[in-house]
């Protein structure tokens, strides 16, 4: 007992030295660790270094540090702040209030998935028995995440045409460096044609929007769902309640809040230049739906895997933001305002496609993705 005292101790000192002051800490909100991570945490093999793990990955890592996502989402849904200051939105009553939706909205970027215990990862810091994401097993997705933006370059130099990844990787690695791309609206390789990427972006939302509706079972293999194109992702005895919510029992009874998330997420990235190029707005109404202002067409898609990831990172910030905001109409909080909007109002997907239609109209269908501008 003295020394389960002791390490808890050395643990909370460590991460004292570590942190700053609370006021620089303002908009670090989410991940937000629950009561269910640290049990886990003190369950698992690695305890101490998933407590100093825990706060790099929330203070160190750009793409989970920065609520940008969470800002635009709580600012479409109620929040009334300033145009350019959407970072005001984030707060710990908000996150609370809607905290399944925000779970939604952070799953592309952090999904949870259950190890390989036949063929563990060859790292130290991972526990096949916690089902991995960044607030329960940091040390491990860290890891992780790192070893996948090697392989995919590796990859990628052979076989540039070809995604990194894909079905039988992981989640966390198909989803920023392999075919599972399109839910951070990018291309799953350099070269794909601006059509395939929309194609692929559609029906991952058809799918989402049906969960989001409840007009589709969540407890069926999703290669027996609609639409049919999405099993070819998915091909095992995976359903949507496995995909969106593995070892994450608080939210499944409300999966059609976690899959809106996910939606809002995919649209939200379409209008970071990281991800994608866009036109500036027309002016224009979305032409089958028009009480929706248009955005502006995109031009290109980009894909992650030859993008440099401090370049990529600069764009998902909170300054980012605010320069979209003031600057364009509708932008990023308008267009997610719309999604709301249908879903509150129980719109079918028919209803709902218009919209997508309008916010991912294309320039140039066979425009080819690349990096971008986000090389060295």
């Amino acid at each position: 007992m003295r020394t389960k005292h002791l390490r808890k101790w050395i643990t909370t000192t460590a991460i004292a030295a570590l942190m700053p002051p609370l006021a620089a800490q303002a908009f670090q909100v989410l991940p937000r660790i629950s009561d269910v991570d640290r049990k886990l945490s003190s369950l698992g093999s690695h305890s101490i270094l998933d407590g100093i793990g825990q706060w790099f990955v929330g203070n160190a890592l750009p793409m989970i540090k920065n609520p940008v996502h969470e800002a635009i989402t709580l600012n479409a849904l109620a929040c009334s702040a300033p145009t350019g200051s959407e970072h005001e939105c984030v707060t710990t009553d908000a996150v609370r209030e809607h905290q399944v939706m925000l779970y939604g909205v952070r799953w592309p970027d952090d999904p949870p998935f259950a190890l390989n215990r036949a063929s563990p990862p060859r790292l130290s810091d991972c526990d096949v028995r916690v089902t991995l994401r960044s607030t329960a097993q940091p040390k491990c997705w860290q890891g992780l995440f790192a070893d996948a933006a090697k392989t995919a370059k590796q990859k990628t130099a052979s076989k540039p045409s070809e995604p990194a990844f894909g079905p039988g990787d992981y989640l966390l690695y198909r989803s920023h460096f392999g075919d599972l791309q399109f839910f951070h609206a990018m291309a799953t390789h350099d070269g794909e044609a601006a059509a395939d990427t929309a194609l692929r972006m559609k029906m991952w939302a058809q799918f989402l929007w049906g969960v989001a509706t409840r007009s589709i079972p969540t407890d069926r293999f999703i290669r027996k769902l609609e639409p049919a194109e999405l099993g070819r992702y998915f091909p095992g005895d995976m359903t949507a309640t496995n995909l969106l919510a593995t070892g994450i029992v608080e939210v499944r009874k409300d999966l059609d809040k976690v899959a809106l998330g996910a939606l809002l997420h995919m649209l939200q990235d379409s209008f970071s230049q990281a991800h994608a190029d866009r036109l500036p707005e027309s002016g224009a109404s979305c032409e089958n739906i028009p009480r929706f202002p248009q955005p502006g067409k995109i031009t290109q898609f980009y894909s992650y895997a030859g993008q440099v990831g401090k370049l990529h990172d600069h764009e998902d910030t909170f300054d980012a933001l605010g320069l979209q905001t003031l600057q364009g109409s509708p932008n990023v909080v308008d267009a997610s305002r719309a999604f709301l909007s249908l879903w509150k109002e129980g719109a079918s997907w028919s209803e709902a496609e218009k919209y997508f239609d309008c916010a991912f109209a294309l320039q140039d269908p066979e425009a080819k993705a690349g990096p971008g501008p986000f090389t060295e």
